[in-house]
């Protein structure tokens, strides 16, 4: 029989949605994974969600999905900048066994009862994403009976990445200077890159564990664009995080920006798929 329940469960959620295999599921202890799912922040130290809810489906005592929804502590504005004063309905997980689309609909429909006010509902928002997995919260193209679900039910894609991941390995020759910043209290840190001195570019970087990185962002000065800067700026990077021990660094980037997938793709990346967020008005 199967029944849906609020569950505190929680190590056998995170055994079953680690079982999924997207490539920014990097592995977790359960310590730092429940962090994540229940009390998590971003990388200055805001807490994401000022409410979630859980419920998950068994079927003879055993889970076949879950779905994890709720309000976001802030949102962004016009300009893009924070602002408290903004929250959003987010489903920010949901995970089903293939083939079992009867359980989706139910999870689903539980989320969508609770938002029924709302005038736009987001499914797999990437800034609220779990810290655990670098916040990376779009849906792996993978789970396409996910997906079939959610647009189903009225959901459109909203954004969609190429996901990338590189192997650090050391003796790699570099001339630009890394100068870091504080880590922040989400684990993330702001780099300078200095070359004779002068400051060419910058980049932010989240780590994840001690063998893990996650680029949340990089760039070199418009001035001195296409003169292999960025290359150099890379090959410092990546030296500089092998140094401090991490073998693997990933990043995404919007699947409109062939500019940076052309860098990503020369710089030692490899794509690994696409991510998807969604939406419903």
């Amino acid at each position: 029989m199967l029944k849906i329940i609020e569950t505190e469960n929680l190590e056998k959620i995170y055994n079953y949605q680690i079982k999924f295999n997207a490539p920014f599921f990097i592995s977790k202890d359960f310590a730092l994974w429940r962090k994540s799912f229940e009390e998590d922040v971003d990388g200055e130290g805001r807490v994401l969600f000022k409410e979630l809810f859980v419920k998950a489906a068994y079927e003879e005592n055993e889970i076949v999905g879950f779905i994890q929804y709720g309000k976001t502590a802030f949102g962004f504005d016009n300009q893009g900048e924070i602002s408290s004063d903004i929250s959003y309905p987010i489903i920010r997980n949901l995970y089903f066994d293939e083939n079992r689309e009867d359980i989706g609909e139910l999870l689903l429909k539980d989320a969508l009862n609770e938002f029924a006010a709302s005038n736009k509902i987001y499914a797999f928002f990437h800034y609220f994403g779990m810290s655990c997995f670098a916040r990376h919260g779009k849906l792996f193209e993978k789970y396409g009976h996910i997906e079939d679900v959610l647009k189903k039910n009225g959901f459109e894609t909203e954004h969609e990445n190429v996901y990338y991941s590189s192997t650090l390995k050391g003796n790699v020759e570099y001339e630009i200077e890394i100068k870091p910043h504080n880590m922040t209290k989400g684990n993330q840190q702001y780099i300078d890159f200095i070359l004779s001195g002068n400051h060419v570019g910058g980049c932010e970087v989240h780590f994840l564990d001690r063998k893990s990185t996650y680029l949340r962002w990089i760039y070199v000065n418009d001035n001195i664009t296409g003169k292999g800067i960025g290359t150099k700026c890379m090959e410092a990077l990546k030296h500089w995080l092998y140094d401090k021990g991490v073998t693997r660094f990933d990043t995404d980037t919007a699947i409109s920006n062939a500019i940076a997938q052309h860098y990503y793709d020369k710089n030692g990346f490899i794509r690994e798929g696409i991510t998807r967020s969604y939406y419903r008005e």
